[in-house]
């Protein structure tokens, strides 16, 4: 089952904002290149399997 984008752009929101209250410095740089990452990669996958169907 895939979730609408509005999901997983509002779960990306939710995670960053968590990352702004209780992160120090380095584990806030760390979190959201993580959060980048794996949400591009998320979105990339989707992009590449879209195009083959």
């Amino acid at each position: 089952m895939k979730l609408p984008s509005f999901a997983y752009i509002l779960t990306f929101l939710i995670l960053f904002l968590v990352l702004v209250v209780f992160a120090d410095t380095f584990l806030f740089v760390l979190g959201t290149i993580g959060l980048i990452v794996t949400f591009a990669a998320h979105y990339r996958e989707d992009a590449h399997a879209a195009g083959h169907h």
